[in-house]
């Protein structure tokens, strides 16, 4: 079985995310992806976040009634637990020793690609995982350390990123077509983003 772990803070999940998500798992076959939230992701401590119990539940209801896509709550579990930032390699470390036969395709945006390498444990990581890149709109990593390490897909280029949207929300602005409906009317229940 051929996995994509697709991490994020997915703050909020938006149509982007799903047209990315979709796209990888054609393009490189995959069996299912693996919506991971993090946490608390190291590269946003401090950063305006809803609750991960929140983004666990919006992400569930965008992904909901795709037969390949599901939603994992291992690194807000294991923050509870353990406390500390969500680290791809910890992540990466519980799901292949849970699940040896599995191969992993780890699925990252372009501009993540230029950090990689400053990641904890990124070669612990590829011996884990394959790296999948996807374009992202305004983003080039040109020639990032570990772009050898890297595939590279073109997922199709959405502009639109959870940081806008949150600006929308704040300013009262639609968000109508950038967000998944069960995911907009979560967020206007719960007064996310206010």
């Amino acid at each position: 079985m051929h996995v994509g772990l697709f991490g994020g803070s997915f703050n909020p999940p938006h149509l982007g995310h799903l047209v990315v998500a979709e796209a990888l798992r054609e393009a490189c076959g995959l069996d299912r992806v693996i919506w991971m939230v993090a946490a608390k992701p190291p590269h946003k401590i401090g950063a305006d976040l809803a609750p991960p119990e929140d983004r666990l539940e919006m992400t569930h209801r965008a992904i909901a009634g795709h037969p390949h896509f599901v939603v994992s709550d291992l690194e807000v579990r294991r923050a509870v637990e353990k406390g500390g930032p969500s680290y791809t390699v910890d992540t990466l470390r519980q799901l292949t020793a849970a699940l040896p036969h599995v191969r992993w395709s780890l699925l990252v945006g372009e501009d993540s690609l230029a950090a990689f390498h400053t990641w904890r444990a990124p070669d612990e990581i590829l011996s884990m995982a394959d790296l999948v890149v996807y374009r992202r709109p305004g983003v080039e990593s040109g020639d990032a350390p570990m772009r050898r390490f890297a595939r590279v897909v073109d997922a199709g280029r959405i502009d639109v990123s959870s940081t806008d949207l949150r600006a929308r929300l704040r300013a009262g602005r639609s968000t109508r077509y950038l967000l998944p409906d069960a995911v907009a009317d979560y967020v206007a229940a719960r007064g996310l983003y206010r």
